[in-house]
């Protein structure tokens, strides 16, 4: 059994497109969308459209519940906040058919290739759809949110910070983020498990698309906060990346990033980053890289290796 598995979207349609064309090439069994599908983005009807068309099961997210109505977080509370005009401008965009489609999906998805070995998918975590499981977080408190989890993988999204790490017997995965990513890196990230005799083992791959396709649209469109929404879409990371960043490479086995060994003089030698180190380039450059103006889309799998693995905060959507 193969399960796609794509998050936090935010209406980031050229992203979402690439996405799922990729999936299509690696041909899972299922697809699932794991929340927070709309809000942030240029286009939140139609990322959804498409969503709903291709995807075999979709999940709430927080920002979901946010369109919905079922509860507000962060600042979407104030009333002269950004955010609050950028609420309504997308609830505007959606209409109401598709606001009580958002309202009314479930909070979790299960795939059980046999008996004791479900691979259980959520937005943040088992719990609730707020709360980030962060790769910092020390074993006990991670233990916290699993143990009523009755599964041998977890995937889930929320932290726009792929990574993969064991809490016991248990493999866990941020596959996220397909729309906004915050690791230092702009292409689109989504995860595939698959089921083998050993086993879950999880794939983050990740996706070139015209970057400023997205940013243009934002403009564009006139979405609330867009010159924001642009600069954390370009920006592609935390306050605190370093430390991120470590302790995914931690989960992952790999270790801590060496000195940078510069070549001679006059030698011209492209450098190769490995797969989770982060891109040393300006965001306009970074820009240009992902933007995905060649004719092809390439996907890059992070990791295949089934056994060792490798989740402030503007969470809110």
């Amino acid at each position: 059994m193969r399960v796609a598995i794509l998050a936090d979207i935010h209406g980031n349609l050229p992203a979402c497109e690439a996405v799922l064309e990729d999936i299509a090439r690696v041909a899972p069994d299922y697809i699932v969308a794991a929340g927070d599908l709309a809000l942030r983005g240029a286009h939140p009807r139609e990322t959804v459209e498409l969503l709903f068309d291709r995807c075999d099961s979709i999940l709430m997210g927080n920002t979901d519940c946010y369109l919905a109505g079922h509860y507000l977080g962060g600042a979407y509370r104030e009333r002269d906040h950004w955010k609050t005009e950028l609420l309504q401008w997308t609830r505007d965009q959606l209409g109401e058919p598709w606001l009580k489609k958002l309202g009314a999906l479930p909070f979790s998805q299960r795939y059980s290739p046999r008996k004791g070995q479900d691979l259980f998918v959520c937005h943040a975590n088992p719990r609730n759809l707020e709360d980030s499981l962060d790769p910092t977080l020390d074993e006990a408190t991670v233990r916290r949110y699993f143990q009523n989890l009755d599964a041998a993988a977890c995937a889930f999204g929320h932290l726009h910070f792929p990574y993969r790490r064991r809490v016991g017997r248990l493999l866990i995965a941020d596959v996220a983020s397909a729309g906004i990513p915050r690791d230092g890196d702009l292409r689109p990230a989504y995860g595939v498990f698959t089921y083998t005799p050993k086993g879950w083992r999880v794939q983050i791959r990740r996706v070139r698309y015209p970057v400023r396709k997205a940013t243009q649209a934002l403009t564009a469109r006139r979405v609330p906060g867009g010159p924001l929404l642009i600069h954390k879409l370009v920006e592609a990371r935390y306050r605190h990346h370093k430390a991120l960043m470590e302790a995914a490479r931690r989960h992952s086995g790999l270790p801590p990033p060496g000195p940078v060994l510069r070549p001679p003089p006059g030698a011209n030698i492209p450098h190769r980053p490995t797969p989770l180190e982060l891109p040393v380039v300006a965001p306009p450059m970074m820009l240009k890289q992902a933007s995905g103006d060649e004719e092809h889309h390439h996907a890059t799998p992070v990791d295949e290796e089934p056994t060792q693995i490798s989740g402030v905060l503007d969470l809110d959507g």
